[in-house]
């Protein structure tokens, strides 16, 4: 997927179930790091709240190596597990989902638990902004010095950007290429090296 959408900004919706307050959020998160850092900042928000359950996929739509969830106090799998489906669904990457629930003293049983806390989301998501992100390949790119430049502006016409430069022996530019860009710039200045150009995926 060279393109895939991303949450363009923080979203809040509200629903009341049997006088439960359900208080969802969405936010941006490309890493693992980031969702649990918009964790945290939702949960500070909400002190007094016993149940702060979230989920998020930190990567392109529909990833399952980059996933997490939490029913955090509810009964196992009415919470964190609703709420990730729906964003496994969503077709929107590096995204957050905070649902936090004040209990309004009627019990909503596991499956009530399970529509509300999806449902939280579903809704969110439909009123969600998004914007493009481009997936990048990172590579490292050996070449000759006197390409440098031309090498430079090729990885930035390409929507790519430089991470790292190394100036030894040889250089080497560590740099993140969008998928479809890779092969014709590759192409590109291994003419013009004369066939010396390196390219190595970092996986």
């Amino acid at each position: 997927m060279s393109r895939y959408p991303i949450p363009a900004a923080t979203l809040r919706v509200e629903r009341e179930i049997k006088k439960s307050r359900f208080i969802g959020h969405l936010g941006h998160a490309a890493t693992a790091e980031a969702a649990q850092h918009f964790i945290t900042r939702i949960a500070a928000d909400y002190p007094d709240a016993r149940h702060v359950c979230y989920a998020y996929i930190a990567g392109q739509p529909g990833n399952t190596t980059a996933v997490g969830c939490s029913d955090a106090g509810e009964p196992s799998g009415t919470a964190g597990k609703p709420m990730l489906n729906v964003l496994m669904h969503g077709g929107v990457g590096e995204i957050v989902a905070v649902v936090v629930r004040y209990f309004g003293g009627i019990k909503l049983g596991t499956g009530g638990l399970v529509r509300a806390y999806g449902g939280v989301v579903s809704e969110a998501m439909k009123l969600l902004e998004t914007r493009d992100q481009i997936a990048l390949e990172q590579l490292a790119l050996t070449l000759p010095y006197a390409l440098e430049p031309n090498a430079r502006r090729l990885i930035e016409a390409a929507e790519g950007r430089i991470e790292a430069v190394d100036y030894g022996a040889e250089l080497i530019l560590h740099c993140s290429l969008p998928e479809s860009a890779i092969e014709p710039l590759s192409n590109q200045l291994n003419n013009q090296s004369g066939g010396q150009l390196v390219v190595k995926r970092i996986i």
